[in-house]
């Protein structure tokens, strides 16, 4: 008998942890969030480097074509290495173009805290920047910052 009540303990704590472990991740942001864009920016080579965020956009109360939001990502100057991004922003939509201002890039080293605006395409889906990356998406960067690849996810 006690032999069953192992048995039959061990199988319901199995089953919890296998319940836990199988729980479906969420990225969902919640109800609230329009927009979920996801930038990747790399330009290879020894004097590369890249950028790479993730932001949430949320519409302010009775519009849809402006609000707040937050972002959290990386970029990187090579020679100075990979720092942390993370802030609030604020944005806005016109004419088939996304707006977001206030994100922050703390990976130019000696240059300190570089405040860039960004624009990217106000539709859902995929898009590519074969060349030229920086200079499309990113306003407030250094002049030193050209050329570039970037791969744009823009979701709900």
């Amino acid at each position: 008998m006690l032999g069953l009540a192992i048995f039959v303990a061990a199988g319901a704590l199995a089953a919890g942890i296998v319940g836990a472990v199988a729980a479906p991740a969420s990225a969902d942001y919640g109800p609230g969030a329009m927009y979920q864009v996801e930038i990747t920016a790399n330009e290879g080579g020894p004097t590369g480097g890249g950028i790479w965020l993730w932001i949430e956009l949320t519409p302010g109360a009775g519009s849809t074509t402006s609000g707040t939001g937050d972002y959290t990502g990386s970029d990187c100057g090579h020679g100075h290495g990979a720092a942390p991004d993370r802030g609030d922003v604020t944005w806005s939509s016109s004419n088939g173009t996304l707006t977001i201002s206030g994100v922050v890039l703390n990976g130019f080293g000696p240059l300190g805290s570089v405040p860039v605006t960004i624009r990217v395409p106000s539709t859902y889906g995929h898009y590519a920047y074969p060349t030229n990356a920086f200079s499309a998406i990113f306003s407030g960067l250094p002049p030193f910052v050209t050329g570039g690849k970037a791969q744009v996810q823009i979701a709900p």
